[in-house]
């Protein structure tokens, strides 16, 4: 942000920012903005119309709760009054005898009104499908109220809703042709389903009239109700496969009932000849071992295969609920979820102990439907005072106001994962884990199993005796005997006294980002800047605030899904804040990965008026910006502390309510929260190791109060990239799959990230947990990145973007004067002019003086023009060619 004082011009004019233009098809764009104008006119009516818009819906309230009254109470009696017209209406009111006694007898609840209405709508519309139409009134009440505009979603499903119903009636026409059949009343089919019905029947026959029919209902109600047609095939094939599996587990059981009788019979002559063949071989064999060694290891290998037993599983059902970061996963003891199974050792077949068959809604989740909404449009009022004094941070996005709509849902790609359980999978899994943990002197009985979207985990509590360091270096053992790409062992689990085996699922579902962001937990959020991350182990939708990390560090080999979580990130906040209160700050030395939030430029970006670049590309530039965010940082603690406040929330909570209007030397507007955004800080640090390490410690030092947070990822965590003291002042961090567990030790100071499967898999420590949490981060296309990009690029932003301060400004605010310079001002800068060439390490060798006094003379040229601003480890340019012009300023 610039600062402008009083007599300093502005840094630049709004038309030299150039915003880049994607090429895309420009009917599109030309459709987009003439939607935006129509939604801009339509909004402005609502608001001109408002109070008028309110009653109209309470009086469709009433319409519809009258009309319904009438509906309900109608009986076949009402239609003698059909022949009843206006003027015997107006008879009725002068006090007609005749009319009066013929009003009374009427049984409607609504009196003779209601018995003309609703026979004229039984009768000579739809039938009884005219139900539908009360309702529809309602809907149409009760969303004017609310958003005071139809939506076209309303005005859609209302037509498709009386196309049901007109299907629903000429269905119940057509079977009043079936002569086998008893006649159907006409109030069942009315007059148009009678017509549509008879007509139809002359055309197709009465079957194939009625196969129509039902195939229109269909495919008309999966348009209305938006039915994902693939996700009830799937239910389909659920329940197909439990049918096949409940006979076969009973064709199973009646074998295994006629074998069991011949079994116990050969069992005990095999007993009689194992008794003998151990006598005869004991006998034989006296001489060269003792008796009693032979007891003992035939006991000992009758107590191993005896500790093996049975396995009681408990599988948690998959359910797709919501946690935070605050709230913390409850404790349940094994056995007490779900259900309980009992596996035999001999055959691992499996009984249900409650006798009960699966519910499938314990495993299938439907999100819930979020009702139509209209997109929210905020606009920034102005603030008007007497004069306008000094603000010493951007003005320009305050200063305007605009009309900006948040981007839809349906911009992102549908979910259309399967959430299916393979309970057999699971069990096969369990008893392969009992078998090679038994072999190694590991028994388990218990076992809870947590199925996730692309991990599986198994709990277990283990033997008494046993060590937990016995159990973590059986991992990979365990993996090969799941034939497993990587699992991962917890032990213990914090907060509980088990043991956790982390197994990857051998058909993974997808967690798209629109499943996510959909989430109650998230649409209903009150964080401050909230982000999904994507589902854990368990299914839960994790929600967190970056305001409380403060800063994020992310780390992961190359396609682990960095550049994926950063977008899950970006594209969180950009559906839940206004452009008012939301800035970013976009660093991405690879040049791709970020380009097309250019688009935000006007709308969402802060851009440094000493650069050209939106997005920051060149590890220089990096630096120049990464000091203006330093300058920002140092003017809103000014602010601030000019006001008494400890941090931006309550600042911006004092402003909107007035309690610093009446100052006179500076004018108060909200701030808004500034993201850095890092995609690669391994080149930078490459480059330009200490200019940009400096500006980062500081910041993620001192910048959480004022509303600044660091989001820092990089594909090579080695300590001289996550330097120690980066690695201090970022408690939040996250790990995707790294290469060895010396890299997983540098991010998260504990090994297991090198075991995740990649694709989003990550591990998540929020910095106030010992052990970090298994997520899979929410997947988005670059097509739904560019649509949501596009979206808001094309409304209405502000005339510049959010400006940080010049450096060239904050030098010129740092001009000292004569008298307080350096002595050796002077001869430094004809020094350095002789040379064309300007570093400290100059003037210490030719002046034999301190480093920290070299450091001020040089600072004292650059605030004076005469030597330009560091290049890391490059000398500092000269701006004077001559010592005329050094005399000038002398």
């Amino acid at each position: 942000m610039a600062i402008y004082p009083n007599n300093a011009p502005r840094p630049r004019d709004s038309n030299e920012f150039f915003i880049p233009k994607t090429n895309g098809n420009k009917n599109s764009e030309q459709s987009n903005k003439k939607q935006i104008k129509n939604n801009q006119a339509r909004d402005k009516f609502a608001e001109q119309y408002k109070r008028q818009i309110k009653v109209l819906s309470i009086f469709l309230f009433l319409i519809s709760i009258l009309l319904l009254i009438a509906l309900v109470s109608y009986t076949s009696k009402d239609e003698a009054y059909a022949e009843i017209g206006f003027s015997d209406i107006l008879a009725l009111i002068r006090g007609d005898q005749a009319m009066y006694e013929k009003a009374s007898a009427t049984q409607n609840w609504l009196g003779i009104i209601g018995a003309i209405i609703s026979n004229f709508l039984y009768n000579s519309t739809i039938g009884y499908a005219i139900i539908l139409l009360p309702l529809i009134i309602a809907l149409w009440g009760k969303h004017l109220f609310q958003n005071l505009t139809p939506s076209e979603t309303l005005i859609k499903r209302t037509i498709l809703f009386l196309i049901i119903g007109t299907l629903f009636a000429t269905l119940m026409g057509t079977i009043s042709h079936i002569q086998w059949l008893s006649p159907l009343p006409k109030e069942w089919s009315g007059v148009l389903g009678q017509f549509l019905a008879s007509f139809l029947c002359s055309l197709l026959g009465t079957i194939g009239t009625i196969l129509l029919i039902i195939t229109l209902i269909l495919i008309v109600s999966i348009i209305a109700f938006n039915i994902n047609i693939d996700k009830y095939l799937e239910k389909i094939k659920i329940y197909f496969k439990k049918i096949v599996l409940f006979f076969r587990s009973l064709f199973k059981k009646t074998n295994k009932t006629q074998t069991n009788e011949t079994y116990i019979e050969k069992e005990t002559f095999q007993e009689e000849d194992n008794k003998h063949h151990n006598i005869d071989d004991t006998a034989d064999n006296d001489d060269d071992i003792e008796p009693a060694k032979i007891i003992q290891k035939n006991i000992a290998i009758q107590k191993d295969k005896s500790k093996i037993g049975n396995l009681n599983i408990t599988i948690n059902p998959y359910k797709d609920t919501d946690i935070t970061d605050t709230e913390k996963r409850k404790s349940t003891d094994f056995g007490s979820n779900i259900i309980h199974k009992l596996i035999d050792d001999d055959n691992h077949k499996v009984e249900d102990n409650s006798n009960e068959e699966l519910n499938e809604s314990e495993f299938d989740y439907e999100y819930p439907d979020i009702p139509e909404t209209k997109p929210l449009t905020v606009t920034i009022n102005e603030i008007q005072t007497e004069e306008t004094p000094y603000y010493p941070i951007s003005t320009a996005i305050h200063n305007e106001k605009i009309s900006y709509t948040m981007p839809s849902l349906d911009m992102l790609d549908p979910d259309e994962s399967s959430e299916f359980i393979n309970e057999e999978e699971l069990q096969e899994n369990a008893n392969i884990l009992q078998e090679k943990l038994a072999t190694f002197k590991i028994y388990i009985e218990n076992l809870s199993i947590t199925p996730g979207p692309v991990v599986t985990q198994y709990e277990f509590v283990p033997a008494a005796g046993i060590k937990i360091s016995r159990i973590e270096a059986l991992a990979d053992d365990i993996a090969m005997a799941l034939k497993a790409k990587g699992i991962r062992i917890i032990a213990p689990i914090p907060g509980k006294g088990t043991v956790g085996i982390e197994i990857p699922n051998q058909n993974p579902s997808i967690v798209r980002f629109s499943s996510v962001v959909r989430s109650p937990k998230f649409t209903q959020t009150n964080y401050k800047l909230p982000i999904v991350f994507g589902k854990t182990i368990s299914g839960d939708v994790y929600c967190t605030d970056l305001t409380k990390m403060p800063h994020l560090l992310i780390a992961g080999a190359t396609g682990s899904g960095k550049s994926v979580g950063i977008n899950t990130i970006i594209c969180s906040l950009l559906y839940k804040l206004h452009p008012s209160r939301l800035k970013f700050v976009i660093i991405d030395p690879k040049k791709v990965e970020l380009k097309q939030y250019s688009r935000l430029e006007n709308h969402f970006l802060a851009v440094s008026p000493d650069l050209d670049s939106t997005i920051i590309t060149d590890p220089q530039e990096a630096v120049i910006v990464l000091k203006a965010i330093c300058a920002e940082m140092d003017l809103r603690y000014d602010i601030l502390a000019s006001v008494g406040q400890r941090n931006i929330f309550e600042y911006n909570l004092k402003v909107n309510e007035g309690k610093f209007s009446k100052e006179k030397e500076m004018s108060h507007l909200p701030m808004p929260y500034i993201i850095v955004i890092i995609d690669e800080l391994a080149d930078l640090m490459l480059t330009a190791s200490k200019e940009v390490e400096q500006p980062i410690i500081r910041l993620a030092q001192l910048a959480r109060a004022v509303g600044i947070h660091l989001v820092v990822a990089t594909q090579r965590p080695s300590v001289d990239v996550i330097t120690g003291i980066i690695k201090a002042n970022f408690p939040a961090r996250i790990s995707y799959l790294v290469a060895s567990k010396v890299d997983s030790r540098t991010v998260l100071d504990i090994s297991g990230a090198e075991q995740l499967l990649g694709n989003g898999d990550m591990l998540f420590n929020s910095g106030g947990s010992s052990k970090p949490l298994r997520i899979q981060n929410a997947y988005i296309t670059s097509d739904e990145v560019e649509r949501i990009c596009d979206f808001i690029g094309d409304q209405q932003g502000y005339s510049q973007p959010y400006l940080l301060p010049s450096l060239n400004d904050t030098t010129k605010q740092k001009i000292i004067s004569k008298e307080d310079r350096d002595p050796l001002f002077e001869e430094a800068a004809r020094l350095f002019i002789s040379h064309q060439q300007a570093s400290v390490s100059l003037l210490q060798r030719r002046f034999k003086i301190g480093y920290a006094r070299a450091g001020r003379i040089v600072d004292e040229l650059e605030a004076a023009g005469v030597v330009g601003p560091s290049d890391g480890s490059k000398a500092r340019q000269v701006y004077m060619e001559s010592e005329s012009e050094l005399e000038a300023i002398l």
